[in-house]
This record gives structure tokens, sequence and C-alpha cells, in this order.
């Protein structure tokens, strides 16, 4: 039976509530990769944990609301707005992200895009030291 790949990023990102970076990593390919918008990309469990633990450390009330999700073979499209809270300003970051998994269900490589002027002026907005943001 082949897997169902919208159900694992559905329960992909309903896992991010419980901001567990392992358990947000087990989702991944052993060699996996994850890349953003404004960073280069983490490849491999043992740089993915770290980018998770950053990010569900920082944050907090996480919740994303899809517009739209669609499967095509072993490649995930999701369009979304990525909604958390930091230093108790509600943010709220439009995203497209692709998901590619490999053939044993597990995602291979995640690749978000989103307007980083956007989410940095919302970071900015919460007192967010910015300053270093760039070497992450």
């Amino acid at each position: 039976m082949p897997a169902d790949h919208e159900a694992t990023v559905r329960a992909f990102f309903g896992a991010w509530v419980e901001r567990d970076p392992d358990r947000l990593t087990s989702f991944f390919a052993p060699d996996g990769t994850w890349s953003e918008a404004n960073r280069d990309a983490a490849q491999g469990h043992d740089q993915i944990r770290p980018v998770f633990e950053l990010q569900t450390g920082f944050g907090s009330d996480f919740s994303f609301e899809f517009k739209r999700l669609e499967v095509v073979g072993d490649t995930v499209f999701t369009e979304r707005v990525d909604r958390f809270v930091i230093n108790e300003t509600p943010m709220a970051v439009p995203v497209a992200g692709l998901f590619d998994f490999d053939g044993d269900g597990r995602i291979q490589s995640w690749r978000d895009y989103y307007d980083w002027s956007l989410l940095e002026a919302q970071l900015l907005a919460a007192g967010v030291d910015m300053s270093g943001v760039d070497d992450l």
C-alpha cells in the first residue's frame, strides 16, 4: 500500500504543537534535508534537529492554516499560513512549501519559501535581536 503523504505532512505539522525536536526530526529520512528562505539547507538528523530545537524553543502557540495541500506522486505542495507567538507577539507568515518523500514514506527534502522581509519586520516588532541572524 502506498504511503499517505498528505497524512504524514498533516501529522508533521500537528507535531509542532508538542515542541519536541526529536519527534519532528523522526519524520525525516536519515539523510533528509530542510531548507528555508533565509538559511542554508540542514542535511541529516544531526543538522536538522538543532534547527527544530531553536525554532520550537524560540516560539510557542504554533498553528498552521492550509490554504492548499496537493499530492503529486512522492511530492506534497503546501500553501499555508504559519502562526506562532514570540515575546507575546503573534506572528503570521504566508509560506509555500514542498515535501519530497523517500520510498519508506519519510521526508527526503522539505523546502519552504516565504518573504523573509515580512517575517523579519514582525520579529523586530516583537523585540527580537536580529544581529547575527544571517549566521544561522
